[in-house]
């Protein structure tokens, strides 16, 4: 079976706007995270009160740590 040219058409506007849409829900997915992770640490005191966005992104993604560090892992060689 041969599609014709206007069949090839339908499936690339399909096809773009299926991709459209998971780029999109993805941009809004990281920005609810980022609203959220910047709501949870607005109340907390100490270093993450002043918290840039890209902070809040770094927090998110484990690279970066707020509050104070615990004796015990203060103590544990190689760790920050």
């Amino acid at each position: 079976m041969r599609l014709s040219k206007t069949d090839w058409m339908g499936v690339a506007v399909v096809a773009g706007s299926i991709a459209c849409f998971g780029g999109w829900l993805q941009s809004e997915m990281n920005r609810a995270a980022l609203a959220r992770i910047q709501r949870d640490t607005s109340d907390s005191p100490g270093a993450c009160v002043d918290m840039s966005e890209r902070d809040a992104e770094m927090l998110g993604k484990g690279e970066l740590w707020c509050g104070a560090i615990g004796a015990a892992r203060a103590d544990a060689p190689g760790k920050a």
